[in-house]
């Protein structure tokens, strides 16, 4: 993604600010976006300040219609700690307080059944073989286990590489995860059996550097394709989902009794 240029009257300290963030770890892939909003909103309503006033900060940070209320506090956020940066180089400005805005109300998992569980799991097992992901019908079944059997993020589980996964130790190794950290995830015995065989199907020729769970073209599978299948799954299971779920993250809260069950 091309970095945004700013034209504002802060566009230096922006650009600063981004350099700094990732100086010290963080991505900050997102962030430049809803600066480069922030920074239209000032040029266009307050070209010539020198200061950050409350009026603008307040003024931009007001929740829009139809934004939810994550989202808003997610911007709201990013134009707190840029206010924090110009406050600390010595540049006026207003600082929102925390937890300023509600954060509305927080989603609650779905923990599902033992029969939901194997109901799900029954279909993944289903899954058809499909010319244009040759390994779809290999991969579905093994990678939403893992996520129930480890707990792992859902980008984490897609961005597993071959070098990874030490299917003799039966160790994950997460990489740039949330926060930018790297953990060791063990994995149960029977998940290390089952990926085991799968890898002997899909990757007879390891390659250090693919991707463990591969999709079109050799590639990552996408979020867009994971929930695709996921809801496809469920429909097929007749597991009820509605516009808060379940979700795929969900597969992180399971009841520790049953997890053997789908094994």
């Amino acid at each position: 993604m091309a970095e945004p240029t700013f034209t504002g009257p802060f566009r230096k300290e922006m650009e600063n600010f981004i350099s700094l963030k990732r100086s010290v770890g963080y991505k900050y892939n997102t962030e430049p976006g809803i600066l480069k909003r922030f920074d239209s909103y000032l040029a266009a309503k307050y070209p010539d300040v020198a200061a950050l006033s409350r009026e603008a900060v307040t003024g931009w940070c007001a929740r829009t219609m139809h934004e939810s209320a994550a989202n808003h506090c997610s911007r709201a956020s990013v134009v707190r700690q840029f206010s924090k940066y110009l406050d600390s180089i010595g540049i006026s400005a207003w600082i929102l307080p925390k937890n300023y805005y509600p954060a509305g109300q927080q989603y609650v998992p779905h923990i599902y059944t033992p029969e939901e569980l194997r109901r799900f799991f029954a279909e993944t097992d289903k899954c058809r073989l499909c010319p244009e992901v040759p390994y779809r019908h290999l991969v579905m079944p093994e990678f939403f286990r893992l996520l129930l059997s480890c707990g792992l993020r859902c980008s984490e589980a897609r961005l597993l590489t071959v070098r990874d996964v030490d299917l003799h130790q039966g160790i994950l190794t997460v990489r740039d995860s949330k926060n930018h950290n790297s953990r060791l995830v063990p994995m149960p015995e029977s998940m290390t059996l089952r990926l085991r065989r799968y890898a002997g199907e899909v990757h007879p020729f390891p390659e250090p550097s693919g991707y463990f769970f591969p999709g079109y073209g050799g590639k990552p599978m996408t979020l867009g394709n994971i929930y695709k299948n996921f809801r496809r799954f469920l429909w097929k299971a007749g597991i009820p989902h509605t516009g808060d779920g379940p979700r795929v993250h969900d597969f992180r809260y399971p009841n520790p009794k049953n997890i053997q069950t789908f094994f």
